[in-house]
């Protein structure tokens, strides 16, 4: 896990603005840095690490390369980068981890390949020379990199299939730049912090942005499951080419009778490969069903399982309080677990920093109860941390998967959402199912969301409207297709993005079992009904995994995970700073949002005796509390 970073111009980059921009990141990297600088003529260019920089600030070239190293896999010096081919007409500029590296290094051996190091980030490189791109669909593992192919003349980038790790792209006047987080493009003379209209308005609507689109005007996500490979002459005219996609994957055949072993096998190798490290290896733990299974997995797999560090997020509010779950897993397994205790005076005293580590709004609160998570685990020299992330796109884990698939149904097979509802009434289904409805349905016909327009300044919304329509187009999907939505383009992508800063803030390596691409296709070859059964969503995992969990957490009727108690919190400690902020909001948030409507909509919260956790409005508030911050502390102009 790592910062990188680079740059080409046929006009000329300088290696003074690439250092720059990689240690705009040095908190992801915090254990080295090197660079790499080419003039375009020379074959192997020149590398440059912080002993030789002072010297050599002013060297000039045509293409450059930046690196702040994360030492997870092989310690040694021998894991900086870039990193060069043995005949150093290839270079390779790499965050994140190839878990199946000495599978690959076997194969690769076999063929004749030697390694100087024990880094995956070789195998990836020598992977690449043998096989070129097709080396992608090999990894199994997490990645954004770029890898110079001299000989060709040109730069590949790629990124993993379902986009765990960043990458950043930014061209304008036939300048290119590509970066593992946005702030660092702040570092190039080029480059201005100017709004992307579109990407606003569609957030304070809805919440979600579209990728590739970020808030950045010119700056754009690299798109998941793909490679590019950008002529070193001609930096404006390169294609992007799709090695894997999530439609891929669900035109397979699965076999249901067979899901539950298939699953235990594929959950447990996942877990068995992120756990290579040569440094502490802990766990995010919610108190979930997938983080306890990751969990349970681990202990199940470890030869000293006492040695394990869980980490955790509780409050004193205690309806937002999951301890009580986290402490059934320790009951259950061995181990050690810590606590940290968000409040909303830390938040207030972190808020600038947090918002400028994620260098786009955050959506909510929750995000803040992760951050702390992280700042513990490195507290504790725990710099890798695996995360339940996935399982609940994967397999069914949210209500409104559920409800859909109800719906879906009622037209079709009404003796099968009768056997739901009944399974779910009688001993040993779950209540929640009708527990949960009447929130669903409350917002399936709220115009809460579409109401949002209604505060923004602009008249013509015609664009946001249309591309923020995701909301009603699931109300006529099938239970299906919504799951390859929530996973591609709405919900996880943001998940990973957040997940990312949070981590890489404290230099921690967050890895993810359920995003092994192995178990995706599996999961998703599956018919959607496989995860819901008399009122229980995720029933797949629950009965596949069931030995690694504690009951009480295997029948768990509802979850909470890392959520944070802002509707609390916006009554009592953030009531004057809201209240002042509304006042007088900056001059770019003004540019979207009528002050009027803005003061309209606090008042009514704040007016407000009871209120539900997840009501849209105080979503939507805080969105755009955490926008404006955005405006102020990138100085973003519109």
């Amino acid at each position: 896990m790592c910062g990188i970073c680079g740059w080409l111009d046929p006009e000329g980059v300088d290696l003074k603005t690439i250092v720059a921009m990689s240690r705009l990141a040095s908190h992801r990297g915090p254990d080295g840095e090197g660079y790499w600088l080419c003039d375009g003529k020379a074959q192997k260019g020149e590398w440059f690490g912080s002993r030789s920089l002072d010297a050599n600030l002013a060297r000039r070239g045509r293409m450059a390369l930046g690196h702040r190293r994360l030492a997870i896999i092989d310690l040694s010096d021998d894991g900086l980068q870039p990193m060069p081919s043995p005949s150093r007409d290839h270079w390779i500029v790499f965050n994140g981890e190839i878990y199946n590296y000495l599978e690959l290094r076997r194969e690769l051996s076999g063929l004749g390949w030697t390694f100087q190091t024990h880094t995956d980030t070789e195998v990836a490189l020598a992977a690449y020379q043998q096989w070129g791109t097709a080396c992608f669909n090999r990894f199994n593992g997490m990645w954004g990199m770029a890898i110079v192919d001299m000989p060709e003349r040109k730069v590949v980038l790629s990124r993993d299939r379902l986009g765990v790790k960043p990458l950043y792209v930014w061209s304008e006047n036939g300048s290119l730049a590509f970066a593992s987080e946005i702030k660092q493009f702040l570092a190039l003379p080029g480059f201005t912090a100017r709004a992307n209209i579109m990407a606003v308005r569609e957030f304070i609507q809805t919440g979600y942005e579209i990728p590739p689109q970020t808030f950045f005007k010119n700056v754009q996500a690299f798109p998941q499951g793909c490679w590019a490979e950008i002529p070193m002459d001609s930096v404006g005219q390169w294609n992007v080419c799709r090695y894997w996609n999530v439609e891929t994957a669900l035109a397979g055949d699965g076999a249901p009778e067979s899901a539950a072993e298939q699953l235990k096998y594929l959950f447990e190798d996942s877990v068995r490969l992120r756990l290579r490290s040569d440094v502490p290896v802990g766990v995010c733990l919610s108190g979930g069903l997938d983080s306890s299974a990751i969990y349970g997995q681990i202990q199940s797999l470890s030869a000293h399982p006492q040695e394990t560090h869980a980490f955790s997020a509780s409050y004193h509010e205690r309806q937002f309080d999951e301890s009580r779950f986290v402490e059934a897993v320790m009951r259950r397994h061995a181990g050690n677990v810590h606590y940290v205790y968000p409040s909303p005076q830390d938040f207030l005293n972190d808020f600038d920093k947090f918002i400028y580590q994620h260098d786009e709004p955050p959506g909510s609160l929750s995000q803040y109860a992760a951050w702390t998570v992280m700042r513990l685990a490195r507290q504790h020299n725990v710099p890798v941390l695996l995360n339940g992330q996935g399982g609940d796109e994967l397999f069914s884990g949210y209500w409104p998967a559920y409800y859909l698939y109800l719906r879906y149904q009622l037209f079709r097979s009404p003796t099968r959402v009768a056997g739901h509802l009944l399974g779910a009434a009688l001993p040993g289904g779950n209540p929640a199912l009708f527990m949960e409805m009447p929130d669903h349905v409350r917002q399936y016909l709220s115009r809460s969301r579409r109401n949002n327009r209604e505060i923004l300044r602009l008249a013509d919304n015609s664009d946001a409207e249309e591309r923020g329509n995701w909301a009603l187009e699931s109300q006529r999907i099938t239970p299906e297709q919504y799951r390859w939505q929530e996973i591609s383009q709405i919900h996880l992508p943001r998940l990973l993005k957040w997940d990312d800063r949070n981590s890489m803030a404290f230099g921690i390596e967050g890895r993810y079992p359920f995003f092994d691409y192995r178990l995706v296709e599996a999961a998703l070859q599956l018919p959607v009904e496989m995860n819901l059964h008399a009122g229980w969503n995720k029933y797949l995992i629950r009965t596949a995994l069931g030995s690694l969990l504690p009951r009480e957490i295997q029948w768990r009727r509802s979850k909470i995970g890392f959520v944070a108690p802002q509707i609390i919190w916006l009554n009592t400690v953030f009531k004057p700073v809201i209240l002042d902020w509304a006042q007088r909001p900056s001059q770019s948030l003004s540019e979207f949002v009528d002050g009027q409507s803005l003061r309209h909509l606090i008042q009514k919260l704040l007016a407000t005796r009871r209120m539900h956790p997840m009501d849209e409005g105080q979503f939507l508030l805080f969105r755009l509390f955490m926008l404006d911050q955005w405006f102020r502390v990138f100085r973003v102009s519109v």
